[in-house]
C-alpha cells in the first residue's frame, strides 16, 4: 500500500484545530496561601504547610515572566528559567564530566563548563534566560481524542490478535499470528479503526490544533535577532507551495507574520492520490476523510511582545490571544498560588496543569479494559478456539475490575516548582491521587529510615480499599491468563514449541495448580489479614559477608554485605500462625509433586526458632548462614520483619514505632553510603587481590564511576496531603 502524499502532510495536521468556545471560568486547587480544611485531620506529628502571604499579581508577573501574557484559561504551561545557569551546573558536575570522558570527550569539559558561564550565542541563546511552553484552551480535550486513538488502537490490535489465534488453531501453524504480531498496522486494521465510531474519522473530524504558544526572553539587543531566527523558522513553510499563503495579523498592539496552511489546498493535494487512498478505504471514508482535512487550517506565527520573541502555531490567526493586562492575565487567579512560596527561590522550572485538561487526558487514556475488550470481541467472533463463553466473560471481569480500581482515583490542577536550593528542589501541588496510599494514617516505622547507614529506604501505608481492588484486579488477571493457557493446551497444535508450551500447561494444571492456588489464598487472606497496611523497606550495607563455600576469609572476615529487610505492623499474630501453616502445606505439596517428576526425594526442610526480646525468629539452617546473613523471618505481637539478616530485623523491630511519624509516602537513596561501600570494598580487594581476581581497568571504572557521584549526597522523596492538597517535595541533595 502506498500513501506518500497523505503520510508526509497528515503528521501535520493530526491536530489540527478550530471552534472557539465560550469561555470558561478558570479551576484550579487553592493556593498554598489559602488552602481547605482537609477531609480528615492528619497525623499530629505532621507539620502543616508554612502560611506565607499571598503574592500580587505584579510580584508574580516580575517573577515567572512570559505567564503574564497569557489569558486566563490557559490549560498548561512549562516555564524554564535561568537555562543558562542551569547548564553551567550540570557541565560543571563529576557525572557530567565522566559521561564526557565515557563518549570521548573528557578534553572539552572543562571548557564547556567554563564556557556554559557565558551568556551563549546563536539558537541556544534563546533557551538562556528563560523559555515558555504554554497551550491555551482545549489542549486537554483534543489530547484526549489522540490518547482515544491510540486505547482504540490497542482494542483493534488485540481483537485482531484473538482472531488470528483462533485462525492459526483451526489450521494448526502459527505463521499469521506471527505476522499479526510483527505487523500489528494491517490496511484490515486500518479499515476498522477508520470505521470506528469512537475514533477514526470520527475522531479526525473533531481534531483541532490547540493554541501553541513558544516564548523565549530576549534582551534588547538581542531581541531582533531573535524575532528573525523565530521568522527564518516559519519561513520553511514556503516549501509547501501554494497550501502556505502569507498571513499578517496584530495581537496586543505588536505584528505577527507567517503563514497559514490551507485545509482546503491540503485536501486537494491529497486528492491527487485518491486511488492510493482507494486501496485502503472505500469511497465514501476516503470522502469523509478529505472534508475533514479540507476544513482545518493551521497558521504559524511569529513575532515579538515586550521582552519575548514568540512562536505561536493553532488553528486559526483568532486563537492567537494574549491577556489585556495582568489583572485577567494567568498570573491574577489561583492557578499560579503555588508558586508564592516558592518566589525567593532561584527557580529552574514552573509546570501547571489545569484540572479540567488532566481529567480529560486521563479518562481518554484508559487502561487495560480496551485490550481485554478487544480480545474478548476477537475471540466472540473466531471458531477455532471453541467454547469462549467463559473467558470472554473473564476478559470481561478484567475490564470491570480495572475500571473499579481507576475509579478510585482523584485529580486535581497541578502545579510544580523546580528551584536550586541545597542541590535541587521540586516542589508538586496537586496531580493525580491513584488512592493508594492512606494519607491520613500516621507511619510509624517512619524512623527506621534514619540511620547513617541506611543506604535506601521507602516507606507509606496503603489505603484499604485501594488494595482490595488491586487485589481483585490482580485475580481477574491470573484467572484470565490461567483459562488462556488451558484453552491453548487443549488446541490440536502440530508446531513443536506450542506442543512443550501444552505440555507444561497440563503438568501444571493437574499438579502445581491447587498448591499454587492454596498459596495465593493464604497469601491475600491470612497473611494480608494478619499484617497491618504500613510498611517498610530498608536496606543497608552493614551486613557481614556470608561465609559460602569458595567465598575468600579475607573478605568473610572484612567486607561488608547488603542486608535487607520488609517490616509491617502486626494485627493478627493467629493469623500470620495460620498462613505459616498454610504456606509449609503448600510448599510441602508443591516440593512432592517435584520430588515425583525428578524422581529423587526431595524433603521439605523444617525451619528451627530462635527467641529474643519477645521476638521470634523462624529461619532454615543452612551451614554457610549466621546471624547477619539469615534469610529470615521474625514477628512480635507488634511486628513482623522479613529479612535477609537475624540482626538487621531485630534491631528494627527493637525501634519500630518509637520515632517520630510521618504521613503520606517516603523514600530515600543515600548516595554518599554507597560510594562508602564501593570504595571501601576495592579497597578491600586491592589489599587482598588473590580473593576475588578484578582487573584493573574495572576497578578504576568502578572507583570513577563512585567518584562521579561524588557531588551528590541522597534523593528524597516525601508524598502526603497537607491541608487537602496532595503534595510531593523531591529533593537531590548535593555538595
Amino acid at each position: 500500500m502506498k500513501l506518500p502524499k497523505i503520510l508526509l502532510l497528515l503528521p501535520a495536521f493530526a491536530l489540527v484545530l478550530g471552534a472557539c468556545k465560550k469561555k470558561e471560568e478558570v479551576k484550579t486547587f487553592a493556593p498554598p496561601v489559602a488552602l481547605g480544611k482537609p477531609a480528615q485531620a492528619p497525623p499530629s506529628a505532621q507539620p502543616s504547610v508554612v502560611k506565607l502571604p499571598a503574592l500580587s499579581p505584579e510580584e508574580r508577573a516580575a517573577k515567572l515572566g512570559f505567564v503574564q501574557h497569557l489569558p486566563q484559561d490557559t490549560e498548561v504551561v512549562m516555564a524554564f528559567h535561568h537555562g543558562s545557569k542551569t547548564a553551567k551546573r550540570v557541565k560543571s558536575s563529576k557525572l557530567w564530566k565522566m559521561v564526557l570522558e565515557q563518549m570521548g570527550m573528557a578534553a572539552n569539559a572543562d571548557a564547556d563548563a567554563e564556557n556554559a558561564a557565558d551568556d551563549p550565542a546563536g539558537p541556544a541563546a534563546l533557551f538562556g534566560t528563560e523559555f515558555t511552553i504554554a497551550l491555551g484552551k482545549s489542549v486537554g480535550e483534543q489530547t484526549g481524542h489522540l490518547l482515544t486513538l491510540y486505547r482504540r488502537m490497542g482494542y483493534f490490535q488485540m481483537r485482531t490478535l484473538a482472531q488470528t489465534l483462533a485462525q492459526s488453531a483451526q489450521s494448526g501453524g502459527f505463521s499469521s499470528l506471527e505476522d499479526a504480531v510483527s505487523n500489528p498496522y494491517s490496511p484490515e486494521l486500518v479499515r476498522e479503526l477508520a470505521a470506528d465510531p469512537e475514533s477514526g474519522l470520527a475522531l479526525l473530524e473533531r481534531l483541532r490544533m490547540p493554541p501553541l504558544y513558544l516564548a523565549f526572553r530576549t534582551t534588547p539587543d538581542a531581541r531582533e535577532a531573535a524575532a528573525q531566527q523565530l521568522a527564518a523558522f516559519t519561513e520553511n513553510l514556503v516549501m509547501l507551495g501554494d497550501m502556505a499563503e502569507p498571513l499578517e495579523v496584530e495581537k496586543a498592539g505588536q505584528p505577527f507574520a507567517g503563514y497559514q496552511i490551507s485545509g482546503a489546498k491540503v485536501s486537494e493535494f491529497i486528492a491527487t492520490d485518491r486511488a492510493s487512498l482507494e486501496a485502503t478505504l472505500d469511497a465514501e471514508m476516503v470522502d469523509r476523510l478529505l472534508a475533514a482535512v479540507a476544513k482545518n487550517d493551521l497558521v504559524v506565527l511569529s513575532g515579538t511582545l515586550g521582552d519575548y520573541a514568540v512562536l505561536f502555531i493553532g488553528a486559526s490567526a483568532e486563537d492567537l490571544n494574549f491577556a489585556d493586562g495582568i489583572g485577567q492575565s494567568l498570573v491574577a487567579g489561583d492557578a499560579l498560588a503555588f508558586c508564592d512560596a516558592h518566589a525567593s527561590k532561584d527557580l529552574a522550572a514552573v509546570i501547571y496543569g489545569r484540572k479540567e485538561a488532566l481529567n480529560q487526558m486521563i479518562d481518554a487514556a484508559g487502561g487495560l479494559s480496551d485490550m481485554a475488550g478487544g480480545l474478548r470481541d476477537g475471540f466472540a467472533a473466531a471458531d477455532g478456539l471453541g467454547d469462549t463463553r467463559d473467558l470472554e466473560a473473564l476478559l470481561r471481569m478484567v475490564g470491570e475490575r480495572e475500571t473499579a480500581l481507576r475509579g478510585l482515583a482523584h485529580t486535581e490542577a497541578t502545579g510544580t516548582a523546580v528551584f536550586f536550593e541545597d542541590g535541587l528542589k521540586i516542589e508538586s501541588y496537586g496531580g493525580t491521587d491513584s488512592g493508594a496510599v492512606d494519607w491520613n494514617a500516621a507511619n510509624r516505622l517512619a524512623s527506621l529510615g534514619d540511620s547513617e547507614s541506611v543506604v535506601l529506604f521507602a516507606n507509606m501505608t496503603g489505603d484499604a480499599a485501594y488494595d482490595d481492588q488491586m487485589r481483585a484486579c490482580i485475580e481477574a488477571l491470573m484467572e484470565t491468563a490461567h483459562a488462556m493457557a488451558m484453552k491453548v493446551s487443549e488446541l490440536p497444535l502440530e508446531d513443536e514449541g506450542m506442543l512443550r508450551f501444552q505440555k507444561m500447561a497440563r503438568v501444571f494444571e493437574e499438579k502445581f495448580r491447587p498448591d499454587a492456588v492454596a498459596l495465593w489464598d493464604i497469601l491475600s487472606g491470612d497473611l494480608s489479614a494478619g499484617l497491618g497496611k504500613e510498611g517498610a523497606l530498608i536496606v543497608d550495607l552493614n551486613g557481614t559477608v556470608p561465609p559460602v563455600p569458595g567465598m575468600p576469609q579475607a573478605l568473610v572476615d572484612e567486607a561488608k554485605f547488603p542486608r535487607i529487610s520488609l517490616v509491617a505492623p502486626v494485627t493478627d499474630r493467629a493469623k500470620l500462625a495460620s498462613a505459616w501453616q498454610g504456606m509449609n502445606l503448600s510448599a510441602t505439596g508443591i516440593l512432592a509433586k517435584v520430588s515425583e517428576m525428578n524422581g529423587q526425594e526431595i524433603p521439605m526442610q523444617k525451619p528451627i526458632s530462635s527467641e529474643k526480646n519477645g521476638c521470634t525468629t523462624w529461619f532454615f539452617p543452612l551451614p554457610f548462614f549466621n546471624d547477619d546473613f539469615l534469610p529470615s523471618v521474625t514477628v512480635s505481637d507488634e511486628w513482623f520483619a522479613a529479612s535477609t539478616s537475624k540482626n538487621q530485623a531485630l534491631d528494627l523491630l527493637a525501634r519500630a514505632g518509637k520515632g517520630e511519624a510521618r504521613s503520606g509516602l517516603f523514600f530515600l537513596l543515600d548516595f554518599q553510603a554507597l560510594r562508602v561501600f564501593a570504595n571501601q570494598t576495592l579497597d578491600l580487594l586491592e589489599k587482598h587481590p588473590d580473593a576475588i581476581p578484578l582487573d584493573s581497568g574495572d576497578q578504576q571504572t568502578i572507583r570513577k564511576l563512585a567518584a562521579a557521584t561524588g557531588d551528590l549526597e541522597k534523593l528524597t522523596a516525601h508524598c502526603r496531603r497537607e491541608d487537602g492538597v496532595l503534595r510531593t517535595s523531591i529533593h537531590l541533595k548535593t555538595r
